[in-house]
């Protein structure tokens, strides 16, 4: 497994609630892990009279700690509108220049093939990042980023579609709660239910490889030009 892992959510808590216990595994093992957040999630309240600018100003602290208590090293927000992400240009010129600037091995990311997706944000969010690795390869894109042009070869799409990579998290879920915990604006969304909802599909994918818990990607591994697998 490569060292240096890049994972890019829509919102604070996208990460930690799809991939949460892989990350937490990886972190344990060594991996360099840097967070890229396209929104500051600032509309993720059923409260109306919640002020967004400060909504976002605690989600963005929120996801500090949660990262930090994943092993994460690094958060970067692009601070993109909540609601309104779009699959532009300048977002994908934006996730290039962090590819070759951190060069990751692996690339966590929503796949956005996913059917029956309802939040636009997680399918912008997935497109945008999986475009850009296109971009951050090819030498001649973006050539004014004066960075060297960076193939990751690995990409993991969690909340996938048809799933064909699970990870054997061991007891990294409970790490994975405690980090969700952490994201204290959004109790109304990690109740109880929630909870049940997570473990229920950590222990449905376990069973796919005969361990107690498991997270599922659609995993892409890629040679050059070319797709040489996708998965194991």
């Amino acid at each position: 497994m490569g060292k240096r892992v890049m994972g890019v959510g829509a919102h604070p808590d996208d990460l930690e609630w799809y991939a949460g216990a892989t990350i937490a595994k990886l972190a344990r093992e060594g991996a360099e892990i840097t967070f890229v957040i396209c929104t500051d999630g600032e509309k993720g309240s059923y409260d109306p009279n919640a002020d967004p600018r400060q909504l976002g100003e605690q989600r963005k602290a929120e996801q500090h700690d949660a990262a930090n208590a994943l092993g994460v090293r690094e958060v970067i927000f692009l601070g993109y509108p909540d609601g309104e992400l779009e699959v532009t240009a300048e977002l994908r010129k934006r996730l290039a220049a962090l590819y070759r600037k951190h060069q990751p091995e692996l690339l966590l990311a929503f796949d956005p093939w996913k059917r029956y997706e309802l939040h636009p944000d997680h399918l912008a969010a997935g497109r945008a990042a999986l475009d850009a690795h296109i971009a951050a390869k090819m030498p001649l894109y973006h050539s004014e980023l004066q960075a060297r042009a960076w193939a990751i070869r690995e990409l993991w799409l969690f909340n996938p579609d048809e799933p064909n990579h699970f990870v054997d998290t061991g007891d990294a879920p409970e790490l994975q709660s405690r980090a969700l915990a952490l994201h204290r604006s959004q109790m109304t969304v990690w109740d109880d239910a929630a909870r049940a909802f997570i473990e229920k599909n950590a222990r449905e994918n376990g069973r796919r490889i005969g361990a107690p818990a498991a997270e599922a990607f659609r995993r892409i591994i890629i040679e050059g030009a070319l797709l040489v697998a996708e998965g194991t």
